[in-house]
């Protein structure tokens, strides 16, 4: 849980709308997040964080399963501005899940994308059968100069890109 101060950090696909932060009480509650440290990302939500003496303090998360991805195919689209989105193929583990809002951390000329999968309710069943999923994530490249760049998805699959002009 001491990872948890690291939201600062997060941006989420703009294709999706996601839940905003709600501050009641004393307590912030944050419905999606993650964070990117060490050898795996991890994807949170239902995120509680306490308001003691100025500085929020975790209190509870629900961890959520990284997506298996199996491939990743960037996307450079030849526009004014440029636009950069990255393809993502996979597998579910079953197929009454659903692919949760994507987040996009970029540091240091990588893009870090985790994707996670829901999980079933507790009186849920479903057949143990896999099924593939594809999304695409844009990425926004607004700012960056020319040069390369990688894509990191869930630290399964990085494939790399140019920009030729900035943006």
């Amino acid at each position: 849980m001491k990872y948890l101060m690291m939201f600062g950090f997060i941006a989420f696909s703009s294709s999706l709308i996601a839940q905003p932060a709600v501050y009641k009480g004393s307590e912030l509650t944050i419905p999606q997040g993650v964070v990117v440290s060490g050898e795996s990302p991890v994807y949170y939500e239902n995120i509680v964080l306490s308001n003691e003496g100025g500085s929020f303090v975790p209190q509870s998360a629900d961890i959520r399963t990284l997506a298996s991805v199996e491939s990743a195919t960037v996307n450079v689209m030849e526009s004014l501005p440029v636009q950069v989105s990255v393809t993502i193929s996979g597998t579910k583990s079953i197929p009454c899940i659903v692919l949760l809002t994507p987040a996009v951390v970029y540091a240091d000329n990588t893009f870090n994308v985790v994707l996670a999968v829901s999980e079933l309710g507790p009186a849920e069943t479903c057949i143990q059968v896999t099924e593939p999923f594809e999304t695409t994530v844009t990425l926004d490249v607004t700012g960056l100069s020319a040069g390369t760049y990688s894509v990191n998805v869930n630290n399964a699959v990085t494939e790399e890109f140019e920009l030729q002009t900035g943006s």
